[in-house]
This record gives C-alpha cells, structure tokens and sequence, in this order.
C-alpha cells in the first residue's frame, strides 16, 4: 500500500527498492528476519537512508501466530538497525498509532505513554524500542488508518468503494461506529516522511492526515466523493468479531510536527477525495 508511491516521492535514481517478493521487475529480494542478508545489502547498497516498511500489518494474523508477528516486527526490526548502525546509515521505521489503549478522548501524541492491547501494536512498539536503543540516528514515525494502493487496495476504504459501485444505484453498507482513528494517505504520509527524514530531527513523531472519525463516518464520506447514494449503516465493532481487539480510539496528532514547524499532513478529507478520484479513473 504504501511501498507502491515511493516512486511519487522520490525519483527512481534514488531508490533501491528490496521486497520478500521478487516477482516484480527492479525489486531485489530480502528478507529482513535473516540477519546475513540484511546485512550483506546495506553493507554493498552502503544508501544514505533506509526506509523500513516491511512487516506483518494483519492484527488477526498477529494475533493468531504470534512467534510471526514477533520475528517480523521486532526480529527483523532489529537486524535492520543493527545494520545500520554498523554502517552509520539513517533508518525510518513506520510504526503504528494502534500501540495506544485507546481510552483517551483527546488524539494521542507522542508525549502520550503507549499502552498496546493486541500482539500487532506490541510488536510494534518492541520494533521501535529496539532501534531507538540501538541507533540514534533514527526516525520512528507512527502513522493512523491507512489507505492508498488504488487497483491494488484491499483495506477498508478500498471495500467500501468497491461496494458503492458495485452496488449502486443504493447500495446497504455497514460500517463501525464505536471506535475512532486518524485516516491517512499512505502518498502523504511518504511526503512527509521525506520532509522529516531530510530535517535531520531524529525521534519519535506521529504521521497522519489531520482529523479523526470513525469507520462509519469514512464510509460516509466515501459514498459522498463517489457520489453514490448509499445508505450506511452505523453498528457496533461487536457485530464484526474478530480474533485482535482493537482500541476504542487511534486518533493522533503530529504534535512533535506542529511544534517544530514541519507539518504538512492536509485534512483526511481532502486526501481522501484526491485519492478516490485517481482511484476511479484507474477503474475506469
């Protein structure tokens, strides 16, 4: 989702693009729980700038086979910044702002004390620990309820668009009403990370488009850009069970931003209606 706009924000000359995949063209294998591999390609590749987006990111998953989203979140979290370490490279580390207990009315920022309530956010939360106490040359940037990918989007916003279409002229959606968060465009959330990166402010921020609200009030919003009358349904998150409990609120605020004057992160809104009107004219 997110790995797919690097290419918006950097140019190609700059990237060397690694995935556990190597079926797409221009992308090198790694994988970063093996700790010889990561450490043979940062030490040939020697970049300026590491960005880690590689994890495991279903919370059931995680919650199912949690050795896995151990070995992926903090094992392999841990090579890289070894690695980096060794050959005095920055490192961004995306993490989540799911590693909060959700309680809060307020939008956590990062002088909040994380509190995380599923294996996904634990796992996290130790990959950040642990490359903040390896390297200090490090950013930890937490992001809220991502959206992005277009053909290739399976999360929420992506579903919810594909049933209004499908379902049009009125489609029933259902969406939750009982926990918040903090969408965010996975392109501006890459945007900012490079103002940030570029700053040299290492540390700990939060990375999400301005704003909160609920699954329901996106679902809402969504049906209004692609202008489909749609009728959706506000249900508690108990209509929907899942394995991982998620927390009541992962709303965020980008406090260290704001106060260092490196905000750049629009309303949810706004990204939102760029994102949906690339998003038909690719399905068009």
């Amino acid at each position: 989702m997110t790995g797919r706009y690097l290419t918006d924000v950097y140019r190609p000359e700059e990237l060397y693009l690694t995935d556990i995949e190597t079926m797409k063209p221009n992308i090198h294998h790694l994988d970063i729980r093996d700790k010889n591999q990561v450490m043979d390609v940062i030490g040939t590749v020697k970049p300026k700038l590491v960005i880690h987006l590689a994890a495991e990111t279903n919370v059931d998953l995680c919650e199912q086979r949690p050795d896995h989203a151990y070995k992926s979140n903090f094992v392999g979290s841990m090579n890289l910044a070894l690695a980096c370490a060794k050959h005095n490279v920055d490192l961004a580390y995306v993490s989540t702002a799911g590693v909060f207990g959700g309680d809060q009315e307020e939008p956590y920022t990062e002088f909040d004390d994380p509190r995380p309530i599923n294996v996904y956010a634990k796992s996290k939360l130790e990959g950040e620990k642990i490359i903040r106490s390896l390297m200090p040359n490090c950013y930890v940037a937490r992001a809220g309820w991502m959206f992005g990918g277009s053909r290739q989007d399976k999360k929420f916003v992506g579903k919810i668009a594909q049933q209004c279409l499908d379902q049009a002229p009125r489609p029933h959606l259902k969406a939750v009403s009982d926990k918040k968060g903090s969408p965010t465009f996975a392109r501006d959330f890459l945007a900012q990370l490079r103002v940030l990166t570029e700053s040299g402010n290492y540390g700990l921020y939060h990375l999400v488009n301005g704003g909160e609200s609920t699954r329901h009030g996106v679902a809402v919003e969504v049906a209004r850009i692609l202008q489909v009358d749609a009728h959706v349904e506000a249900v508690g998150s108990d209509v929907f069970p899942l394995p991982a409990t998620r927390p009541n609120s992962e709303s965020a605020r980008n406090y260290k931003l704001e106060l260092l004057g490196l905000n750049r992160m629009r309303s949810w809104q706004e990204a939102l209606q760029e994102y949906l009107q690339g998003w038909q004219a690719e399905k068009a």
